[in-house]
């Protein structure tokens, strides 16, 4: 099984109120800042990676593309940029885990069927545009493992491809602390533990043989537990791989 460094709660919700009261990654609350700790975590990076790898976008975490084309360098992938222009971005890309080369491409026509270019980015920076477009399409296509978790980038996200949920700002003053959220927001525990397993080479049956076995469906007191506790979710591991 893989290392994780679990830090604790109180742990990240400091680090979290730090990193937001520095104002350096223009994050909205410390809510999101300690969120995506929690994904960092979850992937055995440290804390502070979260903020530099990953942003919030209309509620969802959203890896930044410099950071996905990071992962897929350093998981054997090459890229040739073909063409690059303010009309097309094309390249050729390989993978370890993709037999051949595999070109990727997007046009501003596509771009204008989607109805991308009434946004500002699209109007300011087409051609940085397109390549975010291409690059992340073809690292989807052909190493989506690479990516860990969080597999859409920021501006799939802007741009509409990821449907997303949006939720009312709340003034500063009626912000739910981190720990209340965690603790009421099943979902999220859910996600959260499954990135965890899947970070100890957890297949997706084994994730629901373990919720199924623990009832964390219907006990989210004991699902937060297991996200926050590093010793319980432990020892929690070690009787399910018993019971196994």
């Amino acid at each position: 099984m893989s290392n994780i460094v679990l830090h604790k709660p109180a742990e990240l919700q400091a680090m979290a109120d730090n990193v937001y009261q520095s104002g350096m990654f223009g994050l909205k609350n410390k809510n999101q800042v300690y969120t995506l700790m929690l994904i960092a975590q979850s992937e055995g990076l440290h804390p502070i990676e979260a903020v530099q790898q990953y942003n919030v976008i209309n509620g969802l975490p959203a890896m930044k593309t410099i950071e996905k084309h990071t992962r897929f360098n350093k998981s054997g992938g090459k890229l040739k940029w073909i063409e690059a222009t303010d009309k097309i971005a094309k390249a050729e890309m390989t993978h370890p885990s993709y037999d051949g080369v595999y070109l990727s491409e997007f046009t501003i026509e596509e771009a204008s069927l989607m109805g991308l270019l009434s946004k500002d980015n699209w109007k300011k920076m087409p051609k940085k545009m397109l390549m975010a477009r291409c690059l992340s399409s073809g690292i989807n296509a052909i190493a989506p493992d690479c990516l860990g978790n969080v597999k859409y980038t920021v501006e799939d996200i802007q741009d509409g491809l990821i449907e997303v949920q949006q939720v009312e700002e709340q003034p500063k003053e009626e912000i739910i602390e981190c720990e209340i959220i965690e603790a009421k927001n099943i979902e999220a525990d859910k996600k959260v533990l499954s990135l965890k397993l899947r970070k100890l080479d957890y297949t997706t049956a084994m994730i629901k043989e373990f919720a199924e076995k623990y009832n964390l469906s219907n006990d989210g007191d004991l699902l937060n537990e297991l996200v926050t506790d590093e010793q319980k979710l432990i020892e929690f591991i070690k009787e399910f791989e018993k019971w196994l």
